[in-house]
C-alpha cells in the first residue's frame, strides 16, 4: 500500500551510494498531534542515517525528506539498512524527542510501517493595550518572559515577542507550553519633544515589576485571549553623569538597559568631554554601560541604577581597557586527548571568550572586558578542571577577577581520571521505574560542568560518566525542571530529604539504589 507521500530528497538519494534493489529498506509511518492524536499534514519528516555507535550523524550525508499527506501518512523507499534518527517539522509546531530515544533500525530488506512521530502545537498569546485614557496604544512591544536561572541567580528573559498594531492589538504566536510573564512597554527613551512625561513599562495584570506579575498558563496548542495591559504616565527621569574619557579616545557613550527591554535608553547627548544625559527614564533597575574606542581597544564600565522620581545627578565612570590573558594547560596522568584538542573559556555574566591550547599546552585569549571570569573547558565528561591558578593565587574554588583591567598568568591543571555512577531506580511499590530523571547536582560549586543527568531505560537502570571528583546529591524524579533544580538554591530545598549524598572520588566507580520522586510541585 502507497499513501501517495511527496518524497522531497529524490536527487539526494539518488546521489547517495545505493543499496542492491534486494536491500534496499522502506518506512511507512503517520504524523501525529502530541495534544489530540490527530493526524498532521504536510508536515516535513526527515530521516538521518546514524554513524556507529556514536548515535551521530555523519555530516556527508545528507538526511531524506518526505511530506506528510492529507492523512498525516508518509513514505520512505530506497533506504540503506542502518541506523535512522527520525523526525519531523511544520509551522507552529514544534518536535520534541521522546526522553528514551530509539533509532529506527533498518536490516537489509527491512519494511517498517506503523512508525509515528509526534509533533507538538505550539500556542498563542493575544490581548490590547491602552492608556489611563482608554486610548488605544500602537507601536508598544509585548514580550513573552520566562524564568530562567543560572549561576547569576534567578533571571526573567524574553522568549518571545510582538508589536501592538493602530489598534492597540498585539497576537504572539509560536509559544511552546509552559508559564510565561507578560511584559508590555514602549521603546525605551521615546519621548515627545516637550513633554516630560512617559508611559511605565507594565507587567500583567499590571505591575511594575515582576515580583508584582500574575504567571499566564499556556497549553501545547493553546490560544490565549485578553491578556490586557493598562500603561500609566509618569515623569520620565534624566540621569546625568561624567565618564573619563580614555586617551586617544573621540567619544564615550552612555547607554541604560534594563532585564526584558526593548534597546538600551540613548535619548539624549554624550559630547565629546565624556559628560552624558539620558532623558525619559521611567522607574526601574537598570544597567548603565559606558563604551568607548582608543584606537583598535574597546573600554568599558558599568554600574547597577536604580531610577524613581527624581533626576540623578554626579555619575562618575572610569572606563578600563581590554585585558589580555595568557596560560598554559598540563594534564596530570595520562592524557584522555592531545592539548591542542582542548578549549579554554572563560566566561563572565555578559562577556566571554576562548582560546584553543596549543601542541604545548599554551594559550592566549586577547582583549577580554574587564570581569570576573570563571574558567570552563570544552569536551566535559572526558577530562575536568583539578586546579586552576591566577600568577600565584589559587583560584579553583574561587573566579578569575579581571575587573582591575590587569590580567594574569593561569596555570590550568586537568585531569582524566574521571568517576562513574550507576543504579536502580524504583517507584512507590518498589518496581523498576522507567524514564526517570536522575540527576548529580554538586554540593558545592553550581559550575554547568558539575551538573549530570541521565534517564532510567525501561528497567529502571541508569549510567552516569564523566563525573568530576567532588561531593554531590543523587535524585531521581518523575518530573522536574532541571534548569531550576541546578541553579537555583530555593528550588531543591523541599527535596533535600529525598535526594542521596555521594562522595566522589578520582576515578570512583560506584552503584546506588534511589526512590523516585513524584511530580515536583510547580513554583
Amino acid at each position: 500500500m502507497r499513501f501517495g507521500a511527496i518524497l522531497l530528497c529524490a536527487g539526494l538519494l539518488a546521489a547517495q551510494t545505493q543499496p542492491a534493489a534486494q536491500d534496499q529498506c522502506g518506512v511507512e509511518g503517520t504524523v501525529l498531534n502530541s495534544a489530540t492524536g490527530q493526524p498532521v499534514p504536510r508536515a516535513v519528516v526527515t530521516m538521518q542515517q546514524m554513524g556507529g555507535f556514536q548515535r551521530t550523524p555523519r555530516p556527508a550525508q545528507a538526511p531524506a525528506a518526505a511530506s506528510s499527506n492529507a492523512e498525516g501518512k508518509f513514505v520512505f523507499t530506497g533506504l540503506a539498512p542502518g541506523s535512522y534518527r527520525i523526525m519531523a517539522q511544520r509551522d507552529n509546531f514544534q518536535y520534541i524527542p521522546p526522553r528514551n530515544y530509539e533509532p529506527v533500525t533498518l536490516g537489509a530488506g527491512d519494511r517498517k510501517t506503523g512508525v509515528a512521530v509526534q509533533l507538538t502545537p505550539l500556542g498563542a498569546i493575544a490581548g490590547h493595550v491602552q492608556n489611563e485614557e482608554g486610548d488605544a496604544l500602537p507601536n508598544v512591544s509585548v514580550n513573552v518572559m520566562a524564568y530562567q536561572y543560572t549561576q547569576d541567580g534567578r533571571q526573567l528573559l524574553p522568549r518571545n515577542g510582538a508589536q501592538t498594531n493602530d489598534l492597540g492589538d498585539y497576537r504572539i504566536f509560536g509559544i511552546p507550553a509552559g508559564k510565561y510573564v507578560l511584559r508590555a512597554a514602549t521603546y525605551m527613551g521615546r519621548q515627545t519633544p516637550g513633554v516630560d512625561e512617559v508611559y511605565v513599562p507594565a507587567y500583567y495584570p499590571g505591575a511594575t515589576d515582576d515580583s508584582g506579575a500574575s504567571a499566564v498558563g499556556l497549553a501545547a496548542g493553546q490560544d490565549v485571549r485578553g491578556v490586557d495591559f493598562t500603561l500609566r504616565r509618569v515623569h520620565g527621569v534624566t540621569v546625568r553623569g561624567h565618564a573619563a574619557k580614555p586617551a586617544g579616545a573621540q567619544m564615550v557613550n552612555v547607554s541604560l538597559s534594563s532585564n526584558g527591554a526593548v534597546g538600551g535608553i540613548n535619548n539624549g547627548s554624550n559630547d565629546a568631554e565624556g559628560n552624558f544625559e539620558l532623558r525619559g527614564v521611567p522607574p526601574g533597575a537598570y544597567i548603565l554601560t559606558a563604551r568607548s574606542m582608543a584606537g583598535d581597544k574597546a573600554y568599558t564600565a558599568e554600574r547597577a541604577v536604580q531610577v524613581g522620581s527624581s533626576d540623578i545627578e554626579g555619575i562618575e565612570f572610569t572606563l578600563a581597557p581590554p585585558v589580555d590573558v595568557s596560560g598554559v594547560v598540563r594534564f596530570e596522568g595520562t592524557a584522555p586527548v592531545k592539548l591542542s584538542q582542548v578549549l579554554i573559556m572563560l566566561q563572565a555574566t555578559r562577556q566571554a571568550g576562548q582560546a584553543k591550547v596549543n601542541d604545548d599546552g599554551t594559550f592566549s585569549i586577547g582583549r577580554l572586558a574587564p570581569a570576573v571570569y570563571t574558567a570552563r573547558v570544552n569536551n566535559v565528561g572526558q577530562f575536568f578542571i583539578k586546579a586552576v591558578r591566577c600568577g600565584t593565587a589559587d583560584v579553583t574554588e574561587s573566579a578569575i577577577d579581571l575587573t582591575g583591567g590587569a590580567g594574569c598568568d593561569l596555570t590550568i591543571t586537568l585531569s582524566g581520571n574521571v568517576a562513574q555512577i550507576e543504579g536502580q531506580v524504583q517507584d512507590g511499590d518498589e518496581k523498576p521505574a522507567p524514564n526517570a530523571f536522575v540527576t548529580l547536582v554538586s554540593a558545592g560549586s553550581r559550575s554547568s560542568d558539575l551538573f549530570r543527568q541521565a534517564i532510567t531505560d525501561s528497567a529502571g537502570h541508569f549510567k552516569m560518566n564523566g563525573i568530576a571528583p567532588g561531593g554531590y546529591r543523587l535524585y531521581a524524579w518523575e518530573e522536574v525542571d532541571t534548569n531550576a533544580l541546578q541553579w537555583d538554591p530555593e528550588f531543591i530545598k523541599p527535596f533535600e530529604g529525598k535526594g542521596q549524598d555521594v562522595q566522589v572520588s578520582e576515578g570512583d566507580k560506584g552503584t546506588v539504589s534511589l526512590k523516585v520522586i513524584g511530580k515536583a510541585a510547580e513554583r
